[in-house]
């Protein structure tokens, strides 16, 4: 166990890729949870299309290890994409109208102190 204040050090290996790899844990990861193991799961790989999920216990070690390679919509159906493109869509646009009122009203604050 290679320790430093803030995160450990883990290894775990792919089956996929036949590979031991190394993933750096925040010391403060299991705090968040009551159950153990806990699912941590993340992206790799060049294309971020291999699904790992490490089973991780309350001293922050590995306890099992889940990895899957995506294909292109395993991970969302067409339905949950549309619902989520929606929703982000949507924040967009709030966002963008609160920038445009937030801009007005910095103009105009700084048009009166020019005066």
């Amino acid at each position: 166990m290679n320790r430093n204040n803030d995160f450990v050090i883990r290894k775990y290996d792919c089956k996929l890729c036949k590979q031991q790899h190394e993933i750096k844990l925040s010391t403060q990861l299991s705090k968040d949870h009551v159950d153990f193991p806990f699912p941590y799961t993340f992206l790799r790989g060049d294309l971020k299309n291999i699904l790992t999920t490490l089973y991780i216990d309350k001293n922050l070690e590995i306890r099992g290890v889940e990895v899957r390679k995506l294909e292109d919509s395993d991970l969302f159906s067409k339905e949950q994409v549309v619902i989520i493109t929606k929703t982000l869509m949507e924040e967009i646009e709030q966002l963008r109208e609160e920038n445009n009122s937030l801009r007005d009203k910095l103009l105009t604050i700084k048009r009166n102190s020019a005066k």
